[in-house]
């Protein structure tokens, strides 16, 4: 079963009209009426009346919005960052709107995901919202109430249809990518704030919304080893994908580092002919420790250069 026919079914439970349905869910009398149809058959129901009575005792049936997941589930695993998740987690158990701010490619929209499961447990339902594709700031609404799975009734306003549809359930919603709709996100959220008090918002985005009830956190780069020390979160990254990009690294080996000196020339003495004058040189470059199969020994190999006068 899809997520609008479990929510429908759950209704159903609750022995309301199809009409009371519509209204509650914000969908047509037409379209309620498809997904009864589509639940009968699905469910091997014959009468109407037999699939009332399954749906008061279905143990998986939710109510509404707030029994889903609409979290999107990664493609890689999510390593470091033990820090960031705490505080992150921390701080909207303090605050109802929470910033996640930083330059683009720096890891927010997965840190924000990872921080939304791990405070799940916390709310009844944790939803996301990706604002990229959202270009006109007015559709914003509409497309966030997409995301809760609801649909948007043409009959009231989305921003109205979209705090009646997440009411007073305790519920995460994660924004994503807001900097191009900064203005826009922080009336929205203000809006949905006021009205749902048991709601709680995480944006990720490049500035912050600048609001006097906003919570910002500035997301830093990935942990990197101190100098001479191992360890960092960038290098547990960096082996962890190279690995799975089928490029195994080697065992460590420390190879020391080695030291060039300044080069000796060694001329060796070539004709010159009319218009051109050069030489042949040979440079090699000394070094402290020798290895032969080091990466700084072949390096350091001899080989020869082309000197213009």
């Amino acid at each position: 079963m899809s997520d609008r026919e479990t929510e429908v079914l759950a209704l159903l439970g609750e022995h309301l009209s199809h009409a009371e349905i519509a209204a509650r869910l914000f969908i047509s009398v037409r379209t309620v009426e498809s997904h009864v149809a589509a639940l009968r058959r699905k469910l091997n129901v014959g009468t109407h009346r037999e699939l009332v009575r399954l749906a008061a005792g279905y143990p998986a049936a939710g109510t509404g919005l707030a029994a889903s997941r609409r979290l999107p589930a990664p493609l890689t695993s999510f390593l470091g960052r033990d820090g960031e998740r705490a505080a992150l987690a921390a701080a909207l158990g303090t605050s109802r709107l929470v910033s996640a701010v930083g330059p683009g490619g720096i890891g927010k929209t997965r840190l924000a995901l990872a921080v939304a499961a791990d405070v799940a447990d916390r709310f009844g339902g944790t939803w996301y919202a990706d604002l990229v594709p959202v270009t006109d700031p007015a559709l914003l609404a509409a497309a966030v109430l997409a995301a809760l799975g609801a649909d948007e009734s043409s009959s009231r306003p989305a921003q109205d249809a979209l705090a009646a549809a997440v009411g007073e359930r305790r519920a995460l919603l994660v924004l994503d990518n807001c900097e191009h709709l900064v203005n826009a996100v922080a009336v929205l959220t203000e809006r949905l704030l006021s009205e749902c008090p048991n709601l709680a918002v995480l944006v990720t985005s490049r500035i912050r919304l600048v609001v006097p009830h906003e919570t910002v956190y500035p997301v830093p780069g990935l942990s990197v080893p101190p100098p001479g020390g191992e360890g960092g979160d960038a290098a547990v990254l960096f082996a962890a994908r190279a690995v799975a990009a089928g490029a195994p690294l080697p065992r460590a080996r420390r190879c020391p580092r080695q030291r060039l000196t300044r080069p000796k020339w060694q001329e060796r003495p070539r004709a010159a002919s009319p218009g051109s004058a050069g030489r042949w040189a040979e440079c090699r470059w000394r070094s402290s420790s020798p290895r032969p199969g080091c990466r700084h020994w072949a390096w350091t190999a001899s080989r020869r250069a082309w000197v213009i006068n």
